[in-house]
């Protein structure tokens, strides 16, 4: 049953996402004449750059209203447009228990007021044209100016006057855990969290982490408590950007927020992470996965709007910004090893961080890292090029420039200003410090921040890649980590002693109803719904007599895909065209018509081992290998239960996941009755059964192959 929707699900895609092949005659043309230049062509050297042009921001504007809001006007009248921004700048702190607080409280903050619900708050917003969002830390919304005040008024009613429906909260705390559960299944987004964790530690607001028990631990009281405690005048900046006057500006800022009351709010204090002594390699397990995702990162001291934070940009250009950064151009355009590679180095009041980053093909994850390191090395011990340090310069030029054409850029740049109390000429001569900042300049920062030998290693891939890593480690030993950065202890993940392929498949059915039960299963019916892209979505699939099955997938009115077997006959059909099987797709059919995949699987056993253990959801679970026509096929099983919670499986380079949960009794018989598939598109495709029905009357019909 299982395996059917690997398969099934892939052929959907393909289906409803297929686009004509353009034709090569459209392509066609008379060749290009050759372009190649001699060396007394005037194009063949690039100009020499100018100076550093003075920037003309334009003269900003800010005032305070008595309650301690900070106002920043930025006029542009080029088009009848306008656009606000609350920044509430709530002080870094420790949720603890109750870690994803600030973003519950942000998606409850637009969901009603005293006066509308949420769909009357959409609709007015709609019906000017507007777009109003809310956060954790304020509020953005836009329009035409013909609605300026409008706008206005509404935004202060959403944040001013905010009410916390439980059936709202209920909504948005279930958003949050489908949200999360993405994340704990993106390996990316793992890497990310293991990243925080490590680099600040989890006892600092920036490495705290969202777990599935804080989420649940968050009530409507905790949200309530945020919003009370940080959002408050005195700690926060209205931006105030496009068609308006400062008189304007200064009416509508005292209309919507004067009566908002200052409250003190308590700024707590953080010791300042430090790297650590030596290199750490800090690996998350995953089996199966067909890449590795490394980051190499670590805290730093860069305040922002300081000389050091702007050569630190300068340095980080050269070192991974873009096509031509040093190490996009090493691991991808020398060696092949990715699609891409960068770095950052951002800066900030409380800790900042650098950060290098690339996904890499399993087989070259040790060579990858080798390469980031000695990158790392060079550039912080060595000055740059000149031809380096004047291609950054003209880029960040060219970018510069081409960002103040954006009103809401200069509105940031003014909100820095205001907000990290720099010098009013800091971005009026930004240009100009670029152009003298010199090649030992860098050198300076780049020693300073870079730092090979003090750093952290995070990677998440398979962990047969791991012990490669260790000779990285000053101390020798790569530590493993769990999604939620909890550290593990692998002999404790090993493969159980006490477990064969065949106990193991005996424990599942033991834990579905037992061999007897399930043997007197003749056929079944199910029914599904989901949705794809916001459209509703029905499979539905039979099976019967082990030898046959039927599945029809219907979105948008019409069938997208309907796959049959029946007793060595094969048919997928996709919006009504016949696709071809290879032998191979034929024969892996074959295997999902039986009713229960691990039956035949016992005869089988010698194409099955015990890999190891891995933590599902936050069980432990054991996988069982299996090595199918098709490719290697892992099944998780709960330890504990011993009932599946994962099958896993590469398609085209790709690794799906198709995780099962909800199991409920019919007939004697466990079944899911919830799955999900991740992996094969950029969003997950979530299953919940309607009707299972178990030794029922099947339209014969439906397994007729034309």
């Amino acid at each position: 049953m299982q395996r059917l929707f690997l398969g099934l699900i892939a052929l959907l895609l393909v289906a409803a996402c297929s686009t004509p092949q353009a034709t090569a005659d459209k392509m066609a043309g008379k060749p290009m004449e050759s372009t190649a230049l001699n060396k007394d062509d005037f194009r063949a050297m690039p100009p020499e750059p100018g100076p550093a042009p003075t920037i003309q921001l334009g003269d900003f504007q800010d005032f305070k209203l008595e309650n301690g809001l900070q106002v920043v006007l930025v006029e542009n009248h080029k088009l009848p447009r306008v656009s606000y921004q609350l920044f509430i700048d709530v002080p870094p702190h420790m949720e603890g228990d109750y870690a994803g607080t600030s973003s519950l409280m942000g998606n409850m903050l637009r969901r009603a007021t005293s006066t509308k619900s949420k769909e009357e708050l959409d609709e007015a917003i709609d019906f000017i044209g507007a777009t109003l969002n809310t956060g954790g830390t304020g509020a953005f919304g836009a329009t035409i100016s013909k609605y300026k005040e409008t706008l206005m008024e509404m935004m202060a009613e959403v944040v001013l006057d905010a009410r916390f429906p439980e059936a709202e909260f209920a909504k948005v705390k279930s958003e949050a855990e489908a949200n999360l559960q993405s994340a704990l299944n993106n390996p990316g987004a793992i890497a990310s969290r293991l990243q925080n964790a490590i680099t600040y530690g989890k006892d600092h607001p920036y490495g705290e982490l969202l777990t599935a028990e804080t989420l649940e631990n968050i009530t409507l009281d905790q949200v309530k408590e945020y919003y009370d405690t940080y959002f408050v005048p005195n700690r926060s900046y209205l931006v105030m950007v496009g068609d308006l006057t400062r008189a304007e500006a200064e009416q509508l800022a005292k209309d919507a927020f004067s009566d908002w009351k200052a409250k003190e709010v308590t700024v707590p204090e953080f010791t300042m992470p430090k790297r650590p002594a030596g290199v750490t390699v800090n690996f998350v397990p995953r089996s199966g996965a067909v890449q590795s995702n490394i980051i190499i990162s670590h805290p730093v001291d860069v305040q922002p709007g300081t000389k050091k934070a702007l050569r630190a940009g300068i340095l980080n250009r050269i070192l991974g910004t873009g096509f031509n950064g040093r190490l996009n151009q090493n691991l991808r355009e020398d060696k092949a090893f990715t699609y891409g590679a960068g770095s950052s180095i951002n800066s900030d009041e409380l800790v900042g961080s650098f950060s290098a980053s690339s996904d890499v093909r399993n087989e070259v994850t040790d060579s990858a890292v080798t390469e980031f390191m000695l990158e790392l090395m060079k550039i912080s011990s060595e000055p740059v090029t000149p031809d380096e340090l004047n291609r950054a310069k003209s880029q960040i030029t060219g970018s510069f420039g081409r960002a103040l054409e954006s009103p809401q850029r200069i509105a940031s740049y003014a909100l820095n200003t205001i907000r990290y109390g720099l010098d009013r000429d800091y971005y009026p001569t930004y240009l100009k410090k670029v152009e003298s900042s010199s090649a030992n300049d860098l050198l300076e920062v780049g020693r300073e921040i870079i730092t090979p030998k003090q750093t952290n290693i995070i990677v998440v891939g398979d962990k047969a890649v791991a012990e490669k890593l260790a000779g990285f480690a000053t101390s020798g030993k790569v530590n493993y980590f769990d999604v939620n950065g909890n550290p593990l202890d692998l002999e404790e993940m090993a493969a159980p002693t006490d477990l064969t392929p065949a106990s193991v498949l005996q424990g599942y059915l033991e834990a579905i109803g037992g061999k007897d039960a399930v043997m007197k299963v003749e056929n079944y019916a199910f029914k599904m719904k989901g949705t794809i892209q916001g459209q509703p979505l029905t499979q539905t699939f039979y099976k019967s007599g082990g030898d046959k099955f039927s599945s029809q997938t219907i979105a948008m009115g019409m069938t997208l895909a309907d796959q049959r077997y029946n007793a060595g006959k094969a048919s997928i059909v996709a919006q009504g065209q016949n696709r071809p099987l290879p032998p191979e797709a034929q024969a892996a059919m074959a295997d999902q018509a039986s009713l229960f995949p691990e039956v035949g699987m016992m005869a089988s056993v010698d194409e099955l081992s015990v890999e190891g253990t891995e933590m599902i959801d936050g069980k432990k679970a054991v996988v069982l290998l299996q090595k199918t026509p098709m490719g290697d096929v892992r099944h998780f099983y709960d330890a504990e239960s011993m009932l599946k919670l994962r099958t896993q499986q590469k398609q085209g380079g790709q690794t799906i996941d198709l995780s099962y949960g909800d199991y409920r009794e019919v007939n004697g018989v466990k079944f899911p009755f919830s799955m999900k598939m991740e992996g094969m598109m950029p969003f997950a495709l979530e299953l919940s059964t309607d009707e299972v029905k178990v030794n029922t009357e099947i339209d014969p019909s439906l397994f007729e192959i034309k």
